[in-house]
């Protein structure tokens, strides 16, 4: 019975650490227009493939999570591939082998600076998307017809209208006899 118990409880820990993953990933994002914690590809791209559609619809989070996915695949284009934070060849800033707590605190401000761009790209390319968004979702851009146009359509539509009853009672007495017949909506019978 215990081992049964064990093996279910193997199976069940790593579906729940990918969920935690995503889960993560839509709390930041829900947090603030910027990702305040480092997300590995893997788990932005879980995240938007199990995106609710609420979330979807109504927040950034998608546009954030495709911007970082596109930031990240920028960076690996320019880096030809991998990745990774300070490491301690990096945080080795005079070459003699040893970090001192001096060169950890450095290589951890760069880091912080590196990371603090990387934001501010996502920022500016999410920023982009949404603002794409919007421009296609109120009609901005091409196609969309202007208010002070439909009105004016309407207004030469009824003028048509109203000229062209005008002429036909004018031309024909029985349907202007039977116009004469029919009280107006608003006048006193």
């Amino acid at each position: 019975m215990l081992p049964a118990a064990l093996v279910v409880l193997a199976l069940l820990v790593p579906t729940q650490v990918a969920g935690a993953s995503v889960l993560a990933v839509q709390q930041d994002c829900g947090d603030s227009d910027v990702f305040e914690q480092k997300h590995s590809r893997a788990d932005l791209q879980k995240a938007l493939a199990q995106m609710q559609a609420d979330l979807a619809e109504y927040g950034t989070c998608k546009q954030m999570i495709t911007a970082a996915l596109a930031a990240m695949a920028k960076t690996d284009a320019a880096k030809g591939s991998g990745g990774g934070g300070p490491g301690a060849a990096t945080a080795d800033l005079d070459g003699d082998g040893v970090v001192t707590p001096e060169e950890k605190a450095v290589a951890a401000k760069q880091a912080k600076e590196k990371r603090k761009q990387r934001n501010q790209e996502i920022a500016a390319v999410s920023d982009e998307l949404v603002q794409d968004d919007a421009g296609t979702a109120t009609g901005g851009g091409s196609g969309g017809t202007s208010l002070p146009m439909i009105l004016a359509i309407l207004a030469l539509v009824c003028a048509g209208i109203g000229g062209g009853v005008w002429y036909t009672a004018k031309r024909n007495p029985a349907f202007a006899n039977a116009l004469r017949r029919v009280s107006p909506p608003f006048g006193n019978s």
